[in-house]
């Protein structure tokens, strides 16, 4: 009750009604903001602060094929997003490491991320007293995991341990030491090879957090983490690795594209898991001969007023004015809508009539495909 107490705030602020009568509302103008020129995050809709953790792990099983260093082995930088306890202090940074950018990033980048205000606070002690269903996101091409942080959020303060994954060398990901990693697919020599790849990372992912789960390496997760309720969400080519772990790793509950293109029946043979299809700007319908085979629910919705990079932050971040940001706010908005009456229904057991209803919006539809 403390918990919900602390953050009440999010759940008074007003409203505006958009697109089929989903809400928002940000203090992003830094006119209106009191720290002048800040641009704050969309508002978590939840009724949970939050707490956010990075952690960096070594698959030492795994050599790290992009490298050719001897005896280097995968790494992924993960940040957890979740429940926490109050809402006390300052908040998390919005590119923990965001000095490392400097000569990658455009400079305007850098110095719009540099004034990003998050909700998130570090190394909160999680809220104790249930399990939090774990989510798993994995970024675009040449993406990091900070730039789905209004997603994480969100999902958060509903309750969820939202696990951004960092694929370095799928990603221009900031390593321990400084590093940025160029994305790039030359230590591979097949599609196959690159989606088990990247599918093991997902896995390994699951199995470090198993290890939070049972008290390792500092007792922070301990008890905390629901591991037999996981998510695996990807956008874009982070939807190899998400699809490839929902085909190899029976611990994962469900599965979600966010607009990846360019995939097959083929590439999704073997998923078991109900499955939330975004389409926005590159992805098509779901394959039809996937869909003659599927045991569980497939729900493939398509915003038609949306583009590939509009789950990210950035379109709401470097908006030019107020109307832009005003639309990537709906966008996104959206999205968490959808996102969270899908993982409320499959690691919750929440049923949404969002999920079933046709959608007022003539920009938005979805479709229903029922397991055969």
């Amino acid at each position: 009750m403390l918990a919900i107490l602390a953050c009440l705030h999010i759940l008074l602020q007003p409203s505006h009604a958009l697109w089929e009568h989903i809400s928002f509302f940000s203090t992003a103008d830094p006119h209106e903001h009191p720290a002048a020129g800040k641009i704050e995050l969309l508002v978590p809709t939840g009724p949970f602060c939050i707490g956010t953790k990075i952690y960096d792990w070594v698959d030492n099983s795994r050599p790290e094929q992009a490298s050719s260093k001897p005896g280097e082995f995968r790494q992924v930088i993960v940040q957890v997003w979740y429940p926490t306890k109050d809402g006390g202090g300052s908040t998390a940074s919005y590119v923990p490491k965001l000095e490392a950018y400097r000569h990658v990033w455009d400079d305007t980048q850098v110095e719009a991320a540099s004034r990003v205000l998050t909700h998130a606070h570090l190394n909160d002690k999680p809220l104790l007293g249930s399990q939090f269903p774990v989510v798993l996101f994995s970024h675009g091409w040449e993406g990091t995991r900070t730039e789905y942080t209004s997603i994480a959020e969100d999902l958060a303060s509903h309750g969820y341990a939202v696990f951004g994954i960092d694929h370095p060398y799928m990603g221009r990901i900031a390593l321990p030491n400084g590093q940025v990693t160029e994305a790039t697919e030359n230590q591979f020599r097949s599609p196959g090879e690159i989606r088990k790849y990247y599918g093991q990372d997902v896995k390994f992912v699951i199995d470090q957090i198993s290890k939070l789960n049972g008290g390792e390496p500092d007792g922070t997760f301990s008890g905390r983490l629901n591991v037999s309720l996981v998510a695996a969400i990807g956008h874009s080519s982070g939807f190899v690795a998400a699809s490839a772990a929902c085909t190899i790793d029976r611990r994962i509950t469900a599965c979600v594209n966010v607009d990846a293109p360019g995939f097959s029946a083929a590439d999704l043979s073997g998923m078991k898991q109900p499955l939330l299809w975004i389409r926005m700007e590159k992805a098509g319908p779901v394959p039809a001969e996937f869909l003659k085979s599927r045991s569980e629910s497939v729900y493939e919705l398509q915003l038609m007023d949306a583009k590939h990079g509009s789950v990210e932050d950035w379109d709401y971040i470097e908006a030019e004015s107020e109307q832009q940001r005003t639309a990537a706010s709906q966008r996104l908005q959206v999205l968490r809508k959808y996102l969270g009456a899908f993982l409320g229904k499959y690691l919750k057991g929440k049923q949404s009539d969002l999920l079933e209803r046709k959608p007022a919006n003539p920009d938005l539809t979805i479709k229903i495909y029922s397991p055969r």
